[in-house]
């Protein structure tokens, strides 16, 4: 199903300026001091509470866990969500084996900073290969002629990490309500749920009530302007009003996806690690190589693929990869499914589930080469 995703920094805390209601919060931030204060709040301000807490306290470790029926995509990083974003960690691919139905996976580390996206691909024998013995494959998503599909590659990679987009549509639904009190992962938090729909992804009422018009467009653009049919989504805030989980379930006419994402260590810091040029290869210098090499072993002009018809890196969807040259024997992101899955919620005793789809861009391959498990659950 596609989906384009937008990264919003952190709008919700921009936005949500306006005083709580029947409570005295911290008056250095305006998040709560305990639980019962957060309780205290409506569902709205216990959400905008959240989104403050986020832009005062912008780093922390985050496992999320995206899921389709038939793949899945496992991130484990340390990322910061403020103006400078930044993580590094690992991305873990998996698949289900066509021919055998037997799942694979691939691990991939990957760091982003100051929109340079790096993946390291050298467990992959036919990659390095390529890449003539070059360990990271290095995409720079904020270069001025990078293609825009490029570009919200690394957009995705810091929506599937950050907290911020999915505050964002839980301001927005108009169910927003109080679930109640739960612990998740031996913590004690209030759960805040929504709905969203496709009708959502157009409401001229969006701005005024509490969302700015950069919110508003994050909406429609997540919706992809009513083509997702309904979205729920849900948050676990602990006692400062920082989430400790959040969850959704995203359904459109090709099927659902449904992720959690956890929230750890907050304040953590990031630091991430210099790539050397000596140690990377850039990802468009590959792209062209397999496309060189590609029209070269065309048996003639007439039948050689037009530069329209090169691989190029596609807008990433909710439910799958770019359509770049797929890494030999590297598992690709998981792909739409052909029939929708039944949503859930995360119960006290489960693990909460994450907003965004799984993005994670497969590199150019060697030219001739080729090239899930359940949800994860929070013990209360």
């Amino acid at each position: 199903m596609p989906r384009k995703q937008i990264w919003s920094g952190v709008a919700l805390a921009a936005a949500a300026t306006a005083a709580l209601s029947g409570c005295s919060l911290r008056s250095s931030d305006g998040t709560p001091s305990s639980l019962a204060q957060l309780s205290s709040l409506s569902a709205q301000d216990a959400v905008k509470a959240a989104g403050r807490a986020v832009a005062a306290h912008p780093s922390a470790k985050v496992h999320a866990v995206l899921d389709t029926p038939d793949a899945r995509q496992t991130t484990d990083v340390t990322a910061t969500f403020d103006e400078h974003p930044a993580l590094q960690g690992t991305v873990v691919l998996g698949t289900a084996d066509p021919a055998t139905g037997r799942p694979g996976t691939a691990t991939v580390p990957i760091r982003y900073a100051d929109h340079v996206l790096f993946m390291n691909m050298a467990s992959d024998a036919s990659m390095a290969a390529a890449m003539g013995g070059k360990q990271w494959v290095r995409m720079d998503l904020g270069a001025s002629a990078v293609d825009p599909r490029m570009a919200e590659i690394g957009a995705d990679v810091l929506d599937n990490t950050s907290p911020t987009k999915g505050l964002t549509l839980l301001a927005a639904a108009k169910d927003l309500h109080k679930v109640g009190q739960e612990t998740i992962g031996g913590v004690q938090t209030v759960h805040y749920a929504g709905t969203l729909s496709g009708a959502d992804s157009v409401d001229p009422n969006l701005v005024g009530r509490g969302l700015t018009q950069e919110d508003a467009d994050t909406v429609s653009q997540t919706l992809v302007h009513g083509a997702v049919t309904s979205m729920t989504y849900d948050v676990w805030l602990r006692e400062d009003g920082l989430p400790v989980a959040q969850s959704f379930t995203e359904t459109a006419s090709g099927g659902s996806l449904k992720g959690t994402i956890e929230f750890s260590d907050w304040d953590a810091g990031v630091s991430v690690e210099d790539v050397p040029d000596s140690q990377s290869v850039d990802y468009m210098a590959l792209l062209k190589q397999a496309n060189g090499n590609s029209e070269s072993s065309a048996p003639s002009p007439s039948e050689a693929p037009s530069s329209s018809e090169a691989p190029t890196p596609s807008a990433p969807s909710s439910s799958g990869e770019p359509s770049v040259p797929a890494t030999p024997s590297t598992p690709a992101t998981p792909s739409t499914p052909s029939t929708p899955s039944t949503p859930s919620t995360p119960t006290p005793t489960g693990s909460p589930a994450t907003p965004t789809s799984p993005k994670t861009p497969a590199t150019p391959a060697t030219p001739g080469s080729t090239g899930s498990s359940s949800s994860a659950s929070t013990s209360a």
